[in-house]
């Protein structure tokens, strides 16, 4: 005999069997609830940076030239001058802490001009803990890198200044007042000790540049509820599942006995 099936007989096959659906729902809701007590919580807190560029003082800057000093703050956040200051002032309560375990559970995105570094842990208050200190050693060593930019800017202003002055003496005699110096030799010392300062700021500059301004705009927070392995968010995908395991469950009986009268 020909098997015409029908959505609707199977539709009709599972509602005879309704109490079946039942089960398997409470079935799969007590299970998830029940994982609950294996798993633990996770708990998230974030701090946030606004990073601005004085283009009065750049011009315009290409996509790639932007994409490079967002980076370059994201390279500081992630350095191993940070991570190692912040593993280290952690590990002043909690010896076993590691940084295997800092970058297991840190992470660092950006958000076009902004950068958003974000900490999870079973433990809310070590989350915060440790976000607090990841933001604050990086906004200082941010602003720190910041203000030898300046300097570096400052230094060259007046470098250059000299090397213009040094190069419109050309001719005269050393004995002349050449920019407030008295001789040429004096002013090549000068020049060459200015460019030994900047060499030096530079290397402390972390590589971000003086337009750049970097401002932590939201600070972490005590998380107050875990952002995974929620119980009432679990509880409701177990069910779901025991409705769907349900369906399929009848659906393959179904087949099988069509299979049988056939």
């Amino acid at each position: 005999m020909e098997n015409k099936f029908k959505p609707l007989d199977i539709l009709q096959s599972i509602t005879r069997r309704w109490w079946v659906t039942v089960l398997c729902m409470v079935i799969g809701g007590l299970c998830a609830l029940l994982l609950t007590r294996f798993i633990l919580p996770v708990y998230e807190t974030s701090a946030s940076f606004s990073v601005t560029i004085d283009y009065t003082r750049t011009g315009a800057l290409s996509d790639v030239q932007e994409d490079q000093a967002m980076r370059g703050i994201g390279y500081v956040i992630t350095s191993d001058e940070v991570i190692e200051s912040v593993i280290e002032e952690v590990k002043v309560q909690q010896r076993d802490y590691s940084r295997i375990q800092f970058e297991k559970d840190s992470t660092l995105d950006r958000e076009e001009f902004r950068w958003a570094l974000r900490y999870r842990s079973p433990d809310p208050a070590l989350a915060e803990k440790v976000a607090i200190i990841w933001a604050d050693t990086s906004n200082s060593i941010i602003q720190e890198g910041l203000i030898h930019a300046q300097i570096v800017d400052s230094v060259t202003d007046v470098l250059w200044g000299l090397e213009d002055c040094l190069k419109r003496s050309t001719g005269q005699f050393g004995t002349a007042n050449l920019c407030g110096f008295y001789g040429s030799q004096d002013l090549v010392d000068e020049i060459v000790q200015l460019s030994r300062l900047i060499h030096e700021e530079k290397t402390q500059t972390r590589g971000l540049f003086a337009p750049l301004a970097v401002q932590m705009v939201q600070q972490p927070r005590y998380p107050d509820s875990p952002v995974r392995h929620q119980k009432n968010l679990l509880t409701a995908g177990g069910i779901v599942a025991g409705l769907i395991l349900s369906i399929l469950t009848q659906g393959i009986f179904y087949f099988r006995g069509s299979s049988f009268e056939e």
